[in-house]
């Protein structure tokens, strides 16, 4: 009886899904910003980020100060979960799913196609998770800017994700509706992830323990904008609207992602 109180009392992980280039540095930064989050960015279970600060005991100890112990991915967790509830604090992980769904040297191109750190968490731990997507045509505009992220040339790789996100029934919400109205979606968000809303999340700039686009040479449209606004369709759209119309899979992807 006891038992199963405290597994009640336990907070859940919250894992957040994102797509390269479709806002999720934006919402770690944010979601981190409110009191008693403890936020590890773009860690996966079977890649690593090449990032400046790459795994979880990277995090840990440069962002929070924990020196964890344990060598595997799952212990690591085990631990920090652990610290998280003895401290009142929801742990929240933003999946690198790029990891998990591109062919590249982090994952000696053989990406499983799956939503694989969801799944290692969800049998170890109580979870709830949610998807963080933009329109598929910025994201493929995006890409296209950025020589670092740019294998997805087809979108083929997005669709794969687009279409697990369906099939696994994940709670969607979408980079636009957060721009426009931060304040209302950042509630809805909060109240599915159980997590205490605070207007904090809008003072964003000042929370760095983050990995993605703040690790890039130069700063993305969205970090040098410095606040929550919805960027405008990059002017190279002309340049590619007929190839991204045509032998991209943007069509299906917006469908399946309930994009007009």
């Amino acid at each position: 009886m006891e038992e199963k109180k405290r597994q009640k009392d336990l907070k859940p992980i919250i894992v957040m899904l994102s797509y390269a280039r479709s806002g999720g540095t934006l919402l770690n930064r944010c979601m981190g910003s409110i009191p008693n989050t403890l936020v590890l960015s773009e860690i996966n279970t079977e890649a690593i980020c090449p990032n400046s600060c790459r795994t979880i005991k990277e995090q840990a100890k440069k962002w929070y100060n924990i020196n964890l112990k344990s060598k595997t991915f799952l212990a690591n967790i085990k631990e920090l979960y652990k610290y998280c509830n003895s401290h009142n604090k929801t742990l929240l992980i933003r999946d690198w799913t790029f990891g998990s769904y591109v062919p590249s040297q982090y994952n000696n191109f053989q990406p499983t196609k799956s939503l694989a750190t969801l799944k290692i968490l969800s049998k170890n731990f109580p979870v709830i998770s949610f998807a963080f997507v933009r329109d598929p045509i910025d994201v493929w505009l995006s890409l296209q800017d950025s020589p670092r992220t740019f294998y997805d040339k087809n979108l083929e790789f997005l669709h794969e994700l687009s279409k697990s996100l369906i099939e696994n029934k994940i709670k969607i919400f979408k980079y636009e509706d957060f721009c426009k109205e931060p304040i209302k979606e950042m509630k809805k968000i909060c109240r599915h992830t159980k997590i205490k809303y605070n207007k904090l999340f809008l003072d964003y700039n000042n929370f760095t323990n983050v990995t993605g686009d703040i690790d890039l040479p130069d700063a993305s449209r969205g970090i040098k904008q410095g606040k929550i606004t919805l960027l405008p369709r990059r002017k190279t759209f002309k340049k590619f609207s007929k190839y991204i119309n045509s032998e991209t899979k943007a069509k299906e992807i917006k469908k399946l992602l309930n994009y007009n």
